[in-house]
């Protein structure tokens, strides 16, 4: 995942072509960004720093 952050930085982008191939290969990471997220906002939850 570190190594596509660059790519999709507009000041790095250099042609299109190469942004949509980072943003195809970004994709097969939403599952575990999904994941990631979830657990922190249960734990924000469970803080109590978070009603919903």
């Amino acid at each position: 995942m570190r190594k596509l952050r660059n790519p999709m930085v507009p000041e790095y982008i250099e042609d299109s072509a190469s942004l949509a191939d980072a943003l195809q290969a970004g994709h097969q990471f939403v599952p575990t960004l999904t994941t990631v997220v979830n657990a922190f906002r249960a734990d924000i939850r469970e803080r109590g720093w978070a009603s919903a």
